[in-house]
């Protein structure tokens, strides 16, 4: 398996993968994002995919926001089969390399019953958690985590 920088050219097979992933959300009757929207990631954002034998089994998304100097990391899926074999964490661990080199700050929410993210947060230094009733809906809370880029030490 390889962890790639998304391409245009990816952007149907990541929205058919993000339709499969979200109908196991508990909210699965809302639209996902669409193809359009994918489009302009792959070409905007940070958009990285695992790929395992030309299949996209994973991705992970961050947007810039008006703050000039931060990150939204606002999606990361896994194909089902693909699940409990770290691939989320290699995605985070690329994403949060970029952004550690480019000195942006990243933020995401997440569900508060949802223990894998939470532990992606703690292993990649996300933190400044927040709760937040109702932050789409009366039924959806959301945890909110910050992430300050992190300096690499020079060995010289």
């Amino acid at each position: 398996m390889i962890i790639r920088k998304a391409k245009i050219k990816d952007f149907l097979k990541i929205s058919k993968l993000d339709r499969e992933a979200w109908g196991e959300n508990a909210h699965a009757d809302f639209v996902p994002d669409g193809e359009h929207v994918w489009r302009l990631w792959v070409e905007y954002a940070i958009v990285y995919c695992a790929e395992e034998k030309k299949n996209i089994i994973g991705v992970i998304l961050a947007f810039p926001t008006k703050n000039i100097s931060e990150y939204f990391l606002h999606k990361i899926f896994i194909d089902y089969q693909f699940r409990q074999q770290e691939i989320g964490k290699k995605l985070f661990h690329q994403l949060c390399n970029e952004l550690d080199k480019k000195k942006f700050n990243c933020s995401l929410t997440t569900a508060p019953n949802n223990e894998a993210m939470k532990k992606l947060c703690k292993t990649f230094n996300f933190n400044e958690i927040n709760f937040i009733k109702s932050y789409y809906r009366k039924e959806e809370d959301r945890l909110f985590y910050t992430r300050k880029f992190i300096t690499k030490q020079s060995n010289e």
